[in-house]
């Protein structure tokens, strides 16, 4: 993957959950270091599947609402510079 892919970051109840914006991919957790790894997963698995992310359509509008509105950005404790994604946190 050469483009960085957003994602929005944000809790409901007790579950932390991770949304794609430019592919409508998601996972959750309850706690932020298991949302990361289990998002890199869950898109690391998608992108082995036949066509790869691309058949994968992006999120709905919310989401990119979501995005634009975001309060900070959040990164895995052991994220590097190049990572594959670009998180946001939700208000």
């Amino acid at each position: 993957m050469s483009d960085k892919i957003r994602v929005i970051v944000f809790k409901r109840g007790e579950h932390w959950l991770a949304q794609g914006l430019e592919h409508d991919i998601c996972a959750q957790a309850t706690s932020l270091d298991k949302l990361f790894a289990r998002f890199d997963l869950t898109v690391s698995l998608e992108s082995e599947l036949d066509g790869g992310l691309e058949r994968i359509k992006p999120a709905p509008e919310q989401f990119f609402d979501m995005w634009d509105q975001r309060q900070s950005k959040v990164s895995p404790v052991n994220s590097d510079a190049d990572s594959t994604f670009d998180y946001g946190l939700a208000a």
